[in-house]
């Protein structure tokens, strides 16, 4: 490179213009179509500075660990609004904050038992299955057996995710991986279906056969062979990648990719992020459910394609955002629950003589008045011997919230109509 060709390029970096398009990038992801509407570096068209741009970004840019589709190189830009998300979903999500007790409190349990039918029902479309919520839940409270071969795969499913813990302080091996798929599989028959795709370059056939992604697959869960500062988020993010790209197992890619991901968080010290629907979100956007403005992009604007190789910082942006999105919900609904039981502790304490459990029952009665209880669902949602749990719901319906009646050989316990105006109405219960 001549002299004069340096000072033009020393020139050019202190141009105000480009200085300009410069801090915009490093701030957040800069799609063409604004990027050309912004003033230029005299001599300079815009098409020559966006190439001169992307350049220099990618000189500092993070490499993803493997090939994406077609064999291209993948990269990102680490700007402030990825990082700055980054930093808040990590500051609400690792071991001891205000979530990851919250997760714990016994006054969430039925709250956390719908995240899990709803995220193990997610798990389950990955694989192109379509079973119904209610159907769902009937089997992962012990309402009845599984009666379907995927009903058998949603109970192995969310079995595993509580073998989970075990795995955390254990390094992550394709053994370890083919040992939860078996526990996945087992009893449900093979794949019929057809697992889903997302319809952008991100997704598509990959070249790595089976022993190769797997042992991928399980360095990243391990933080091997990656920038140690990469968020556990886009880990988990590329091993959702690996497995729907190429199916290194026989079968049930998708749910088992869901419960490597949660080990993952585990093993990362955010446990919070197991609970979080990152999978319903990120299905909600391949769908365009959730669109711009709710994120920075739809699919088809979320990668770019510059000198043969992939720029993914839009991607990687949208993945940020749609994590903050579930994370708030997820936050606020907590909040609502933990509420709720607290006026419920202040005024049920004072008119009634009733325990935690018969309160998660009233809380959940308040959210879904349809709902139905079962003493041997409850016996084993809150872990107590039958008659207690017998005998905590024929104390609600003595007290007029429940009422009884017997299915078969079973008894049923329904929700009183117009119980919300028994507990929070103006003639209710209140301090």
């Amino acid at each position: 490179m001549s002299d004069e060709m340096v000072r033009n390029f020393i020139g050019l970096l202190k141009d105000p213009a480009f200085a300009a398009l410069c801090k915009q990038a490093n701030e957040s992801p800069l799609s063409w179509s604004a990027f050309k509407k912004m003033p230029m570096p005299p001599g300079l068209s815009a098409e020559q500075a966006w190439r001169v741009l992307n350049a220099i970004r990618r000189q500092t840019a993070v490499l993803l660990p493997f090939f994406g589709t077609s064999g291209r190189q993948g990269w990102y830009s680490a700007t402030r609004s990825i990082q700055a998300s980054l930093d808040d979903i990590s500051r609400r999500c690792h071991e001891g904050s205000w979530l990851d007790l919250a997760t714990k409190s016994r006054n969430t349990v039925y709250f956390l038992i719908e995240a899990h039918v709803n995220d193990a029902v997610t798990g389950l479309r990955e694989d192109g299955l379509n079973l119904g919520y209610e159907k769902a839940r009937e089997v992962l409270r012990g309402e009845r057996g599984p009666e379907a071969s995927e009903e058998v795969l949603l109970l192995n499913g969310h079995r595993a995710v509580w073998e989970l813990e075990r795995y955390r302080d254990a390094p992550c091996t394709p053994e370890l991986i083919w040992d939860i798929y078996r526990q996945v599989a087992k009893g449900a028959g093979e794949q019929t279906s057809l697992s889903s795709r997302q319809a952008s370059v991100l997704w598509g056939s990959n070249r790595f056969d089976s022993t190769a992604s797997l042992l991928l697959i399980a360095r990243l869960v391990n933080g091997e062979g990656v920038d140690s500062a990469e968020h556990p988020l886009l880990l988990a993010m590329a091993v959702r990648f690996l497995f729907m790209s190429t199916f290194p197992l026989p079968a049930w890619n998708g749910v088992v990719s869901s419960l490597i991901m949660k080990l993952l968080f585990l093993k990362s010290r955010l446990p919070v992020l197991a609970f979080v629907p990152i999978l319903e979100a990120c299905r909600e956007w391949e769908q365009g459910i959730i669109r711009p403005p709710a994120v920075a992009a739809s699919v088809k604007g979320s990668s770019i394609l510059i000198d043969d190789e992939i720029d993914y910082t839009v991607y990687v942006t949208v993945m940020t955002q749609l994590a903050q999105l579930k994370l708030d919900e997820v936050e606020g609904e907590l909040k609502r629950v933990i509420k709720r039981d607290q006026v419920f502790s202040q005024t049920l304490r004072d008119d009634l003589d009733i325990n935690h459990r018969q309160r998660t029952v009233l809380q959940m009665s308040l959210s879904n008045p349809a709902a139905v209880f079962r003493i041997e669902s409850h016996r084993k949602t809150h872990r107590v011997v039958y008659a207690t749990a017998r005998a905590d719901l024929l104390g609600l319906v003595g007290m007029g919230f429940l009422e009884c009646r017997r299915v078969k050989r079973a008894f049923e316990f329904t929700v009183v109509p117009g119980i919300r105006q028994m507990l929070v109405g103006p003639a209710g219960l209140r301090p």
